[in-house]
């Protein structure tokens, strides 16, 4: 029987639904309205003639076709973009300056970097990371080829929105504190957004707070917390086993947003390729 040709730009936002939990989400992510994002899941089920979804309460789960789907998109994206980057831009030659915010390197994109190197062998990289306040400044002095960059307001973005990671208040699993004794944080130096969104947090309510333990390392950060020293706050991809959620339970502040961005120079060798690999992997906020 003849076979749909199925449109990468289809299973792409496919697998950015499954990936951004939502179609709101992945809307946010794609640069497209939800209406639009719908109607893509749609052809799709169509042209495979298959539910990829079903509905579970208030929520959309994939349907065993729609696991099933799930892997081979994956795979069928990650043949697209490996055989684009084998044929274009294989000769480049030269430096590729990357700035990245602290709080983006433990997402995928050091495997992002990885791939990048293994088909463009005669680039350069040389990878920066700082606090994302210095290296929106670097980039603006020409120091960074392509930077990446967290935002706390989404009017501060000058470049490409990649999309935006809620954040979340972190404590130990189980972690008790009474209202009548100041909260205990563990926080990164200043100049830190989390530490920043945390502080205006707090300071817009009558909950009062000191900083017990202050570092440069996210490693050390989230031991401390670990370690019941205080709580902290970062995206949803920092939680870690023995570690949960406390802001509903403890009844703290709601906390904004923060966005990522993705700024880049078109004429720099390689540049436009690196720029549309990080597109097409779910960047996390940590």
């Amino acid at each position: 029987m003849p076979y749909p040709n199925l449109s990468t730009e289809l299973l792409r936002t496919f697998v950015t639904v499954v990936d951004e939990d939502g179609f709101i989400r992945a809307a946010e992510r794609l640069h497209k309205t939800q209406s639009t994002v719908s109607q893509q899941v749609r052809r799709l089920e169509q042209e495979l003639d298959v539910e990829l979804f079903r509905s579970e309460g208030r929520k959309r789960v994939l349907t065993p076709s729609g696991e099933t789907m799930l892997g081979y998109a994956r795979q069928l994206l990650s043949l697209q973009e490996d055989a684009l980057a084998a044929i274009t831009e294989q000769s480049a030659q030269g430096e590729l300056r990357i700035g990245v915010s602290l709080s983006l390197t433990e997402s995928m994109l050091p495997s992002i970097l990885a791939r990048f190197k293994r088909h463009n062998p005669g680039i350069r990289l040389n990878v920066q990371t700082d606090y994302s306040n210095s290296v929106c400044e670097d980039y603006d002095r020409d120091q960074y080829d392509l930077a990446l960059i967290l935002r706390r307001d989404r009017t501060q973005v000058k470049g490409e929105l990649l999309g935006y990671e809620p954040l979340i208040w972190i404590g130990p699993s189980g972690y008790q504190w009474s209202k009548n004794r100041p909260l205990p944080l563990v926080l990164l130096n200043t100049p830190c957004l989390f530490r920043e969104a945390t502080m205006q947090a707090l300071d817009s309510t009558d909950i009062s707070w000191r900083t017990e333990y202050s570092t440069t390392s996210f490693t050390s950060l989230m031991a401390a917390v670990k370690a019941e020293l205080g709580v902290t706050v970062r995206a949803q991809g920092a939680l870690t086993d023995g570690m949960e959620n406390i802001g509903s339970r403890l009844g703290l502040p709601e906390l904004p947003p923060v966005y990522i961005e993705l700024r880049y120079r078109t004429h720099i060798p390689g540049g436009e390729q690196l720029a549309q690999l990080i597109r097409h992997e779910p960047l996390q906020a940590w």
